[in-house]
């Protein structure tokens, strides 16, 4: 089994708890195009760490 840190990309459900954000959220940036997520040979999608934390970075820190 992949250690948690060592991973280079989460499914939604760990991409969510990594952010303490919701999967809808996760679902919702994805679909706005604001998050990418992968596909390695399955329909399942994948967060790459590199893309959440740069996902992160760029939202706001206080709402509008």
């Amino acid at each position: 089994m992949v250690q948690l840190a060592a991973a280079v990309a989460d499914d939604l459900p760990r991409a969510a708890a990594l952010t303490g954000l919701t999967e809808a959220n996760i679902r919702l940036a994805i679909r706005r195009g604001d998050l990418i997520a992968c596909y390695a040979y399955t329909t399942i999608k994948r967060i790459r760490r590199r893309d959440l934390d740069d996902w992160l970075a760029s939202l706001p820190e206080n709402p509008e």
